[in-house]
């Protein structure tokens, strides 16, 4: 049994300042589909509709995208997570990591 790491990171698609989509959900999906293609690196994108406590208090809802990635170091993912946030205008963005065991046949 091999261990792999998987991350996901949760990125919303509304500027934060403006409140509204300057990069489109489809034109930021490209771009990261692009980049995880030139890096050879396994990954999935979904859209998803996010939920959360702005800075000053109010609750926003917005599209996001969630990012599955499997196999990059932590570095890696701190580093594109980073660049998407300053990318997207975002207050911050979501990573998760988990153990993902599999059976190579």
């Amino acid at each position: 049994m091999e261990d792999n790491m998987e991350y996901q990171i949760f990125i919303g698609c509304e500027d934060h300042q403006v409140h509204d989509e300057i990069v489109s959900e489809d034109e930021l999906k490209e771009m990261i589909s692009l980049f995880f293609e030139r890096k050879n690196i396994d990954f999935s994108i979904l859209s998803v509709k996010g939920g959360y406590r702005h800075k000053d208090g109010r609750f926003i809802t917005e599209n996001s995208l969630c990012i599955n990635i499997i196999g990059a170091s932590d570095i890696d993912i701190i580093k594109i997570a980073k660049s998407l946030s300053m990318y997207m205008n975002q207050e911050c963005s979501l990573i998760i990591r988990n153990t993902l065991k599999s059976n190579i046949i």
